[in-house]
Order: structure tokens, then sequence, then C-alpha cells
């Protein structure tokens, strides 16, 4: 699934990475002046960029109460205080919070935007749509906005408009992001032919990190059939120092790559879904697969694979379900190694659209990586196709009603595992 609930929240400012220095409340009969709230402002986006949710939750709420208080509020205090409660699962908070801010801010396209985002997530899908239909009445050009109502169409149980938002968020984001000018020009060679013989140059990549149920049982089992459903690829993880050394020993005598890393103290937790991005950059890798840990591989997807192995393409994309709506879904591509810079010069240029969140791999990928693979991709496309040059599945290896390529595959597992 690309598209969460997690979206668009508030202008794209991203705060550069620095000590945040405390905050401390003032009695609320105390309207705080213009430049102190500005500051503060500031020192809540450094906290939010740090990853210290608790603390940024408890923040803007004193931002919101102190603009209130002073009648200095901005539509972006509400949005960001918005994207705080999501942050921390309180969507009934975040909403209500939004809910105000379209009443005073009933023109804004952008509030009815995000209020559609967490109506999706708490799944008032009725609500969710008309939400999203306002934000367009009122001119709304977000891609954003057209995931949110793609999502709660299907969910509606009306797929045939799903289809039609999702073909128009796809288009716009390529609109958007696609004029770019690539990070790395397209080699005028053909890609080096895949080499079945040498397992260890061709790889799937995953990022793990904590001990969810949920990511290591379907990873340990890619890890049992990778030899019967992927032999000539080899498994690397990336992953750091809170995964069991027991589970990770387990990978390892199942002959899985482990690469440890680690987080820089000022980056937020999510930057950890970039990891499994280093192996585009390996220069031992001839072709790899990038996956979500939570995903079992599949027949469908072997066939798919295969197909892109006997184009001239240089990436390779799918998208097999309602919220496929991201032009490279970061769990569900591929390509041939060493045409990339590493993710960490990816990050030097990428330009944020939107506040950043648990949706980073999404975006660094439609910023500086489509832009490039659009010139030389197949893409596989189950429920768009025809869009953006998408072509059906290879007509084999068809999974079961409602299941699909880069779904959560825990669910099928019992709680036993």
């Amino acid at each position: 699934m690309s598209w969460s609930g997690g979206g668009f929240f508030g202008s794209a400012i991203n705060a550069p990475a620095r000590p945040a220095p405390s905050i401390q409340a003032a009695p609320a009969n105390q309207a705080a002046g213009v430049a102190e709230l500005d500051q503060l402002r500031e020192r809540v986006r450094v906290i939010y960029d740090q990853g210290r949710l608790a603390e940024a939750v408890e923040a803007q709420t004193t931002v919101l109460a102190r603009a209130k208080a002073a009648g200095t509020c901005r539509p972006e205090d509400f949005l960001f205080a918005g994207l705080m409660m999501h942050a921390v699962w309180r969507d009934a908070d975040g909403i209500a919070i939004l809910r105000e801010a379209a009443n005073l801010y009933p023109g804004n396209d952008v509030v009815w935007e995000n209020l559609g985002v967490l109506l999706l997530s708490s799944n008032a899908l009725a609500e969710a749509i008309e939400a999203c239909e306002q934000a367009l009445a009122l001119g709304s050009h977000s891609a954003n906005v057209l995931d949110c109502l793609a999502e709660a169409q299907q969910r509606s149980g009306r797929p045939d408009l799903a289809v039609e938002s999702g073909r128009a968020a796809l288009i716009a984001k390529d609109r958007h992001f696609g004029a770019a000018a690539p990070v790395v020009a397209l080699p005028a060679t053909l890609p080096p032919p895949f080499n079945p013989g040498r397992p260890e140059e061709n790889v799937i990549a995953y990022t793990l990190w904590g001990n969810q149920p949920r990511y290591h049982v379907p990873l340990l089992e890619n890890v049992r059939i990778r030899p019967h459903l992927f032999p000539a690829w080899s498994i690397r993880v990336y992953h750091d120092h809170t995964v069991n050394a027991a589970y990770l020993g387990e990978l390892a005598k199942s002959s899985v790559q482990l690469h440890p890393m680690r987080l820089a103290a000022s980056e937020p937790p999510h930057r950890a879904l970039l990891w499994r991005f280093e192996v585009i950059a390996d220069p031992t890798v001839r072709r790899f697969l990038v996956r979500d840990a939570d995903s079992l591989l599949t027949v469908k997807e072997r066939v798919a694979v295969d197909a892109w192995l006997h184009t001239d393409f240089h990436f390779h994309a799918m998208r097999d379900w309602y919220t496929h709506t991201d032009l490279l879904l970061a769990g569900m591509w591929g390509g041939v190694g060493g045409l990339l810079p590493a993710p960490s010069d990816l990050l030097r240029a990428f330009r944020p659209w939107r506040v950043e969140t648990n949706h980073i791999d999404q975006d660094l990928l439609s910023s500086t990586v489509w832009p490039l693979a659009r010139q030389s991709i197949l893409i596989h496309d189950s429920i768009f196709q025809p869009c953006l040059g998408s072509v059906a599945f290879p007509p084999y290896g068809t999974l079961p009603p409602g299941q699909h390529i880069g779904e959560n595959a825990f669910v099928h597992f019992s709680k036993a595992g």
C-alpha cells in the first residue's frame, strides 16, 4: 500500500537539524507577540524533524493556544497540529482541530484536503470523500487529494471511480515530478544481461528495525521460499541494533546478507525506511529489487520481474491495488545497479514538497528517481493501465481476489506465527 493516510500536511518546511531550545509555556492569559510566536513555530519544526513526537505535540498545542489568544492564528498552525495528532495516533483530536480550521478558513483547500486524509484514516469514508471534493471544488491541484479520494472510493464500493481518481493522481504527479532534470544521465548503452548464475549480484533489499512480528514473520517466510521462487537472487537486510540478535542469527544461517545501519541522533526514525535504498549504489550489485518486510514474495511478481529482465528497460515498477497511486512504490520497484547515486546524495538533491513524514521514501523516489526512471521503465499495472505507459501483468500467477502484490501479509499468519 503506497498511501496510508499520512499525506500532505501544511507547507513543505523542513527545519535544519540542530538542537532545539526548550519551550517554556507562557501563562494562558499572556498573548505572545508575533515575533515570539514565529520563533516558537520554528522550534516546533526542529523538534518534529528530530522525531521527538511527544514533545512536538505538546509544543504545537502551545503554539495553537497562544495564537488563538493573540488572534494571530494561521491555517498552518491548525494543519501542523493535525499532522501531530495523526503521527501519535490521535486522529479524533486531529479531525476536531481541522474541522475548527475549516470553519475558520472555509476557502482553504489545503485544510479540506488534510481533513479528508484524517477522515479516511478514521474510516469515515463518506465524509472523507466530501472533504476531498470540497478541496477540488476550491481549486486544489494536489495529487494527494486524488490519492485520498481513490482509496475512499474503493473502500466505499466504487472501484470504477477509484480508477479514475488514481489515474488522475498518477498523471498529476508525473506532470509535477517528471519535468525535473534527472539527477544523473541515463546510460547510452543497454543494461547488461541478467546473470542468474551470480545470485550474490542480484539483490532483494529490505529494511528492518525493532521486533514487530508483522515484519519478522513475513520476512522469515520470504527467506524460506526465496530459494524456490527467486533462486537467482539473494536477500539483503539493512538493520539496526534494535533487531533481536537471535532473529538476525536465524537470517544469517539462511545466507541472508546482513548490513548493520545506524541513524544519526538528529534524524527522525522514519529515515530508516531509506536504508534499503543503499543497494542502488552498491558497486557489487548488478540488479536490485526493493521490497517491504511485511509483504510476501509471489509467483505473480516473479513472473513480472522475469518479463522485465527480458527487456532493455533499466527500471521496473509494479502497481497492483487501488492505493498504488505513487509513481514508484518504495517496496515494489527495482533497477539496474550502479546507475543511481547513494541515498545520502539523493537526499541532498531532494526538494521537499510537503512536511516530512513516514512517506519520505515515496517522496524521495518521486522527486529524485522518477525523472530518470521514467525514461526507461517497464511498469506492470493491474488497476490503472494504460497509464504513463503501464502494461498489464503477464497472465500467470494470479492472486486470489482481494490479495495483491505489496500487501501486509502478516494478516494471513496465525498469531503464533
